[in-house]
């Protein structure tokens, strides 16, 4: 571990890289319904904020109180003026708070990834991106009612009709109906513009589903229409876009309005994609009738085609993640995530009258990702989610009042403060209409696969070694500029990508993309000037974006039991055995090139071993339970190419030994629970009004093992005598550390008799996190 620390050390000697997640916040801001309280989240601190904004005659929100939940907490939304919900993504829980208490009264574990939730009659409807549904509870007793499954990739936004009869779910990766045709079925590739290169391997092609060459059905499901008293999907709308952020429910038609982005993958090679591979919009579907949805161009005016373009850059709006209707519905707000802008809407013509810079008075970047209008339309509340903080709009003169920070402290590192702004920022683009977020949605996967290869590009030679064939000696890997179809992977957990390998040969060393083309995170640099058509960053610049992405830590797999062993019952298979089939050289060869811990050994080897026609890098396998099973949602199954079955987990190297179905079973329920480097104890919530069972001391326990092991940290939240009280477990002393100094060291019986008659929570955090979560905000003790 330690020889892994120094090597970062050594590349990055500015940076450090305590590990941190990239919080998907959906709908992170909300008002109370009578308007005086402003809730906003603040995800590196795992809490709520609560703002004062009763008195009109006060610009700013004042802060009045802040309550921790659970991990990357994404959406809040009050049921009444005391009775507030907040989804916790990482944690998959709901944290149910008393605004009068001012403190958690209830957790309810969730299935994975829970991303918005909303009520209608008694209900609360939570949507769960990862595990695909829409869970149902009752708002009193809290009893679950029922799972509603929905076929679709990552449900996250929801809206609900005025009657409160019809509830609407959009799918963050909905594609564009865009497929694979695998390489054996596909039409030679052009010929090069280089003349120097001889003809391109032949490769897949990417098409429409249409397509009468397709072989395989895709569903073309963006929106799901849910009856909320039969707990039944009326229909599925198609066809609106992309990538759906946030949709809202015009007051007086009814019409859905939809923000979102639309992707250009049908266009080949980088060239032809440089500055102009999506287009932001807003949608309108008229949800009585079966008219197809009218686009509004975000972007009208802009000269997508020539870039660098000044002018283009002072409108632009990229990544739409945010729209709140007036009252009277003649007008639209639209936040623009990733261009720093909010956008003033005509909504019967869908021109836009007016922009508000959200970097008024300083450069760093904000990241407008949640709106909320005040009851009497008069101010615009903005979170920030980049800069942590709240900007107060005037919605008449458009003009920014005042900001506020989010929080009392802000437990975002230095690091990504830093190199993030790299990463988000479309006004680094050559037209101010995409950033490297646009296709790696908040640094993760957009759902597509790209063909960016270059006619008119050279040769790369990278080094790789036979290690399939047990041959350490190295190999020149000669990579053709025309690389075909690539499906867009995650840039989160690059960190153990890197810093994993064991192997000897002198090949394996870190590189990056599928044909491990990009020795360096810094090798990306290229990318801004030759796709994103700006200009390469300075050297400063791009070393703090690659430490950023080098903090970004994968969520714990779902499907690993709570103390982090294997399950022996997945899906028909039993990882434990599938483990053993994995690690056997005898009988499934996986660990000699998926080597633990991150499932890379990070080398290029035989491409016979993949069935491709180029050779291609060992992939990571932390990530295989949130892909597989997606190719007839998403168009794209888990080959590079996009390639691969929807129903089985694809390898194209001959598994002979593999003798029987059970063992087939055992192997993929093994790598459906791959470990990703996040223990499943990182989110644990457990809330108690006063732990009394075996099992509330057993679960209590295992936080307190897991924090003991380093796989977490244990933090305690109460409210005594009306005030709220944090505490950390320090596993030397087996004992918990007061956010009072004075008080020492407590037992765990010391610190559940503080919290006697009042709700308290037990919450695993990243290991890191523990001190500042456990009410050392600013770590003055540590």
């Amino acid at each position: 571990m330690l020889r892994c620390f120094l090597l970062i050390i050594v590349i990055f000697p500015n940076f450090s890289f305590a590990a941190e997640f990239q919080t998907r916040h959906t709908h992170p801001i909300a008002l109370t319904p009578d308007g005086k309280r402003l809730l906003a989240l603040n995800s590196p601190g795992a809490s709520l904020s609560i703002f004062d904004i009763s008195d009109p005659t006060r610009v700013a929100p004042l802060l009045i109180g802040e309550i921790l939940v659970g991990v990357s907490p994404v959406s809040v939304r009050a049921r009444t003026n005391d009775e507030i919900w907040v989804t916790n993504e990482v944690s998959e829980s709901v944290s149910i708070i008393s605004l009068s208490g001012m403190t958690v009264t209830a957790t309810l574990a969730v299935p994975d990834e829970p991303a918005d939730v909303i009520f209608t009659g008694g209900k609360a409807f939570v949507s769960c991106a990862g595990n695909r549904q829409l869970v149902i509870y009752d708002t009193t007793s809290h009893e679950r009612l029922g799972t509603v499954p929905l076929a679709g990739v990552s449900p996250r936004a929801m809206a609900l009709s005025a009657n409160g009869t019809s509830l609407y779910v959009a799918f963050l990766l909905s594609g564009n109906n865009s497929t694979i045709l695998s390489r054996n079925l596909a039409p030679p590739p052009p010929s090069p513009t280089n003349p120097a290169l001889p003809l391109a391997p032949q490769t897949a092609l990417i098409i429409p589903a249409s397509d009468p060459r397709a072989t395989s059905p895709v569903i073309d499901h963006e929106i799901a229409e849910i009856n909320t008293t039969t707990l039944l999907v009326e229909r599925y709308l198609p066809s609106i876009g992309t990538h759906l952020f946030d949709l809202q429910i015009h007051p007086s038609s009814g019409e859905l309005w939809v923000a979102n982005s639309d992707s250009n993958n049908f266009t080949r090679f980088e060239p032809a994609l440089r500055g102009q591979f999506s287009n932001h919009r807003l949608s309108v579907i008229p949800t009585t009738a079966t008219a197809s949805p009218h686009h509004y161009d975000l972007n009208p005016n802009i000269q997508r085609a020539v870039t660098p373009e000044p002018s283009s850059l002072a409108l632009a709006l990229a990544q739409p993640t945010a729209i709140v209707l007036t009252p009277a519905g003649d007008r639209a707000w639209v936040a623009a995530f990733n261009s720093d802008r909010v956008a003033e809407i005509d909504t019967l013509t869908g021109g836009i009258l007016g922009r508000v810079d959200m970097r008024v008075g300083s450069p760093t970047v904000r990241g407008p990702r949640g709106m909320v209008m005040s009851l009497d339309g008069l101010r615009l509340y903005v979170f920030n989610s980049l800069a942590n903080s709240i900007s107060t709009i005037d919605t008449v003169s458009r003009t920014l009042l005042v900001e506020v920070p989010t929080a009392s402290s802000d437990a975002t590192s230095e690091t990504s403060r830093l190199g993030r702004a790299f990463f988000f920022d479309a006004r680094l683009s050559g037209n101010g209409t995409i950033s490297c977020a646009t296709c790696h949605l908040d640094a993760d996967r957009d759902g597509l696969a790209w063909d960016l290869g270059d006619p008119g590009g050279s040769f790369t030679t990278v080094i790789g070694a036979n290690l399939s064939a047990h041959q350490l000696g190295t190999v020149n890997r000669v990579l053709h500029p025309m690389k075909g179809p690539m499906v867009t992977q995650s840039l989160i957990g690059l960190a153990s990508d890197v810093t994993s390998v064991t192997t000897p040969a002198a090949a394996v060393t870190q590189k990056f993309h599928w044909r491990g083309d990009k020795p360096t995170l810094q090798s990306f640099n290229s990318t801004f000037p030759n796709l994103l058509g700006g200009n390469l960053l300075p050297s400063a610049d791009m070393d703090a974006l690659a430490a950023y992405l080098l903090t970004l830590q994968h969520h714990p797999n779902p499907h690993r039991n709570a103390d982090g062993s294997l399950p022996t019952s997945l899906q028909g298979g039993n990882a434990v055995q599938g483990e053993v089939i994995f690690e056997d050289e005898r009988i499934g060869h996986c660990a000699v090139c998926h080597v633990s811990p991150s499932g890379t050994d990070q080398n290029l080897d035989l491409r016979r071993e993949v069935g491709g026609s180029q050779d291609m890098k060992t992939p990571s396998l932390r990530t295989i339970y949130q892909r597989a099973g997606l190719a007839s949602l998403s168009g794209f199954g888990l080959g590079s190419d996009g390639s691969g079955s929807s129903t089985h987990l694809p390898h194209f190297y001959q598994l002979d030994n593999l003798s029987t179905s059970q063992q087939v079973a055992d192997l993929t329920a093994y790598l459906l629970a791959f470990s990703t480097g996040t223990s499943p104890a990182v989110g644990r919530t457990l809330t108690y009004l006063t732990p009394t069972t075996a099992a509330d001391f057993a679960a209590i326990a295992l936080l307190e093992t897991q924090a003991a092991s380093g796989e977490c940290a244990l933090v305690v939240s109460a409210k005594t005598s009306r005030q709220s009280r944090r505490f950390y477990f320090d596993p030397p002393t087996n004992a918990y550390r007061s956010d009072r100094t004075s008080e020492g060291l407590l037992s765990r019986a010391s610190v559940i008799t503080k919290a006697a008659g009042v709700p308290i929570t037990f919450l695993g955090v990243l290991p890191a996190d523990g001190p500042r979560l456990g009410g050392d905000a600013d770590l003055a003790h540590v």
